[in-house]
């Protein structure tokens, strides 16, 4: 079989998975593992040992996926051992493992003919992996693998009707995306005046768009690009807010809809993060939000007190996680939705304010600048937020 090249970021090559030393094993939530029609028929054809397989299987017909793994009352995926290991794998080996099961947590992309694969921070080890390194999140070339049927199938596929507004949007977004990265990894800025500095960008982009000059737009990113260089935007620290600037009844509305979802382990977070801030209502273990919040008069003085203690110095994370979202999630287009760019800059801001608001509490709660506890939030967060909301390794 012929390899298949895939450009994939520096880090992807440090990623392996922990198995039984992991805490929060991926076999154990309250998310779909889905099995494929070729992985279905290896189990069909392993006679009675392929029985004891596919009763613990629910056959939904939902193309390019057959069936799902049925769960214990505690989420437990029934093949998943008291070891944290996983049956199908040790008894049949690794080719026997479903699509899902088999990238989890890599998420691969596929556009303009070319494969890309990121890691999925919903897992702790490529939270890890992401997160705390210390160079700039690049491109690198790799082998991609192939499922068990020898099939490359992307999580997601970028076509040209994707893009909005755009004649020619395989011949933009590259340089879209590269801008939107540099803008991000300019450590000149705080992270904050990064993304409105990225905000500038893709509203100055959406009109070219909007005004039909895509022609424009390679020469125009070029030209922000070399002012972001030569320190043109100084002056947009000093439009920010002393504090944070946070929607902050939008932030509580999609926490509470987050909480709603029982993910013990999120909830758990949630409410350390509450407690670091003082908005937590009860005392026990139970997270309760109420139905509005008004903001505290010295909320936006305590946040900045936290953040500079704990944060300040440590913006690679935030950083880290923000250009990792970009290069997955396609951005400023879309891979699920015809969506115009700047709704598409509010999504990924919408996430940097819950994300930063969720570790500068969690250091609060702490009394410190924790590394595992940070992982453990962004983890939590990720896979509550990206999986459980919007639908764990759907086939786009």
């Amino acid at each position: 079989m012929s390899s298949v090249k895939v450009f994939q970021p520096g880090y992807f090559k440090n990623f392996i998975c922990t198995g039984t030393k992991c805490v929060n094993n991926c076999c154990v939530h309250n998310w779909q593992i889905r099995i494929d029609q070729n992985t279905y028929n290896k189990y069909k054809e392993l006679g009675d040992a392929g029985i004891e397989i596919l009763e613990k299987i629910k056959v939904v017909t939902q193309e390019p996926f057959l069936a799902l793994m049925l769960k214990n009352d505690d989420c437990r995926c029934n093949f998943l051992n008291n070891k944290g290991l996983c049956h199908i794998q040790l008894t049949h080996g690794y080719d026997y493992l479903s699509r899902t099961c088999r990238i989890h947590p890599r998420n691969i992309s596929y556009i303009n003919g070319e494969f890309e694969t990121f890691l999925e921070l919903s897992c702790e080890e490529s939270a890890r992996v992401v997160l705390f390194g210390n160079d700039h999140l690049d491109f690198e070339e790799g082998v991609l693998e192939p499922d068990g049927s020898g099939n490359y199938i992307p999580n997601h596929i970028l076509t040209p009707e994707k893009y909005t507004s755009a004649r020619d949007g395989f011949g933009i977004f590259s340089k879209l995306r590269s801008a939107s990265v540099a803008i991000l990894q300019s450590r000149q800025y705080k992270v904050r005046v990064r993304m409105m500095i990225l905000c500038l960008f893709i509203q100055q982009v959406a009109d070219q768009l909007a005004a039909g000059n895509d022609e424009n737009i390679p020469l125009f990113t070029q030209v922000f690009i070399d002012a972001l260089r030569e320190n043109v935007y100084d002056g947009v620290a000093e439009e920010l807010p002393d504090g944070i600037d946070l929607d902050f009844s939008l932030a509580m509305n999609i926490l509470r809809e987050m909480a709603s979802k029982n993910d013990k382990r999120f909830n758990s977070i949630l409410k350390q993060a509450l407690d670091g801030f003082a908005l937590s209502k009860n005392n026990n273990d139970n997270v309760q939000l109420q139905e509005s919040y008004e903001l505290p008069d010295n909320f936006s003085t305590v946040y900045k007190e936290y953040f500079t203690k704990y944060l300040s110095d440590n913006e690679s994370v935030l950083e880290n996680y923000i250009v990792n979202y970009i290069l997955m999630f396609g951005f400023p287009f879309n891979f699920k939705k015809d969506t115009d760019i700047m709704s598409n800059y509010a999504v990924l801001l919408a996430n940097y304010n819950l994300v930063e608001f969720l570790l500068t509490g969690i250091c609060s709660y702490h009394k410190e600048f924790n590394e595992w506890n940070i992982i453990d939030c962004v983890s939590a967060f990720c896979r509550c937020y990206e999986n459980s909301l919007k639908g764990y390794l759907m086939y786009e």
